[in-house]
């Protein structure tokens, strides 16, 4: 019988990407990545750097992110870190030594529609 195996799309240390990216079970970023993500969990490791707009249920994030970034579940900062932009979260752990320069929102609950931050309808609706 063969078991079902998570997907997991990694971008290598030496590689830098830019473009989106929707729809991967897990990435890890190890090198750098410019543009929209959209995945189930992401990992941005201590040599990585994302700069865009990330939406993902679980994020932990060890390396350099700036943008505007979505997570539904467990936003995980550890203390190597570097958060800048927008962050919106379900739940947020910050190791001592992480560093957030954001704007940071919690969501009331799990059942809550976010409108990501990057939407340009969602932005005229606001005003």
């Amino acid at each position: 019988m063969r078991s079902k195996q998570q997907e997991i799309t990694l971008i290598s240390e030496n590689s830098s990407v830019e473009g989106e990216l929707k729809g991967s079970e897990g990435l890890i970023i190890l090198g750098s990545f410019k543009g929209d993500i959209e995945s189930k969990t992401l990992e941005i490791s201590l040599s990585g750097k994302v700069i865009g707009n990330v939406e993902a249920v679980n994020i932990t994030i060890s390396g350099y992110f700036e943008g505007e970034l979505v997570c539904h579940s467990l936003l995980t900062i550890t203390k190597a870190a570097t958060v800048k932009g927008k962050v919106a979260y379900g739940t947020l752990s910050v190791e001592p030594g992480g560093l957030i320069e954001a704007e940071v929102f919690q969501f009331e609950s799990m059942d809550t529609k976010l409108i990501p931050f990057y939407n340009p309808k969602a932005q005229s609706k606001r005003k």
